[in-house]
């Protein structure tokens, strides 16, 4: 590893990652803005999510020492970690959608490389398991929301973005293990 950024150093077929920002098939109307035409929320979405889990491990490993004493080894009960990992949704999210909107190539930075099964996945198809996963996830924030509340509000959509990042890997793996 020569550098924190190693990945960046790869080709382009090797940093090839679907969905790809700006491919959406879907027709937008034509009177809006060029700013908001360019946003892609599938692909912000897996552009997000793997800060989501880098921010979440990194709380968690720090709290290594006081499992069992003062901190949960559940992350879902541990109050550290998931305000980590909402954190990160907050702050990951706008700076995303920003390059999106601007233009910016920010894949680069993102730690993560496809294989040619990958490459070869159906634009479509992949959005349409994003989209899912998403809704998904949405269903998920809701109910947390509103029916397992317990004196606790979820303020971050972390649910909605790790929704769709898990259908997009699970995706990934089926192509992966029934080799199309």
């Amino acid at each position: 590893m020569s550098s924190l950024f190693y990945w960046a150093t790869k080709s382009e077929q090797d940093n090839a990652w679907h969905p790809v920002p700006g491919q959406n098939p879907t027709k937008y109307v034509s009177n809006l803005p060029t700013l908001i035409k360019r946003q892609d929320l599938e692909a912000a979405c897996v552009d997000i999510a793997p800060f989501v889990a880098g921010a979440g491990a990194l709380a968690y490993v720090r709290q290594l020492n006081d499992f069992g004493f003062t901190a949960s080894a559940n992350i879902f009960k541990n109050p550290k970690t998931l305000m980590a990992m909402h954190r990160a949704v907050l702050v990951v999210t706008p700076i995303v959608l920003l390059c999106q909107a601007t233009g910016v190539e920010y894949r680069k930075f993102i730690p993560r490389w496809s294989q040619e099964r990958e490459r070869g996945r159906d634009e479509e198809m992949v959005r349409k398991q994003v989209d899912f996963g998403m809704l998904a996830g949405v269903a998920s924030w809701t109910l947390r929301i509103y029916a397992l509340r317990h004196g606790r509000a979820y303020w971050a959509p972390i649910d909605v973005v790790m929704g769709g990042a898990l259908t997009d890997v699970m995706h990934r793996e089926y192509v992966r293990a029934h080799e199309f």
